[in-house]
């Protein structure tokens, strides 16, 4: 399940954008999204204020729900339901 939030730092306030990726893993470089990685910048080290170095964390965190999922999920049922009332009859 991926979630998306704010990266805001724990000392100073600052917000340094706006990071995807599964839920309970490691705030990385690679989660930020509208930023690019420097020239030999590791995408898995975690991120750390742009301002102070401080700790971050992720501020206003929600699900992300994409459109074909949530078809994928409703055709599903559909067939699981189609499937019941068949047994059923």
């Amino acid at each position: 399940m991926l979630v998306i939030g704010n990266v805001k730092c724990l000392h100073c306030g600052f917000e340094d954008g706006r990071w995807v990726g599964q839920k309970g893993a490691h705030l990385t470089i690679g989660g930020l999204r509208g930023r690019q990685l420097g020239e030999g910048e590791d995408p898995s080290t975690l991120i750390h204020c742009s301002r102070c170095e401080g700790p971050v964390f992720l501020d206003d965190a929600s699900l992300v729900m994409n459109s074909y999922r949530i078809r994928r999920i409703r055709r599903l049922r559909e067939q699981i339901a189609a499937l019941d009332s068949h047994r059923a009859a």
